[in-house]
């Protein structure tokens, strides 16, 4: 299965695999989009015995921009965005880029049950 890349130009995010490009929209968009610079997900007690936790109070802090600049996408969920246009609007953001943030958001939450 190929990987999409992200890729930041002037602020704007890209996936990117062999000569494939999607625009995802401005990167700041994306982080408004989540809700912020940090999104935290909280582990259970049973999760947090999990040696790859290392998390004392159960809550995992996560940078937005960061990952969201270094985290790999699956070619469907790329297929999946392709559906959305840059030029509609959806909360005053492109539509692909709320898209795009729902779908990283459902990505850092199931890090978080334990059926993941």
């Amino acid at each position: 299965m190929e990987r999409y890349e992200p890729e930041c130009v002037d602020g704007t995010l890209f996936l990117v695999a062999d000569d494939d490009r999607v625009e995802v929209g401005a990167v700041d968009d994306v982080v408004a989009a989540v809700g912020g610079d940090t999104y935290s997900i909280e582990y259970d007690q049973k999760q947090r015995t999990q040696p790859w936790l290392d998390t004392d109070d159960g809550v995992l802090e996560i940078d937005v921009r960061e990952t969201v600049t270094t985290l790999p996408h699956t070619e469907e969920t790329v297929s999946e965005l392709r559906e959305y246009g840059m030029e509609t609007e959806r909360y005053g953001l492109p539509r692909r880029t709320v898209e795009f943030a729902d779908r990283f958001v459902d990505v850092l939450e199931r890090q978080g049950r334990e059926d993941s």
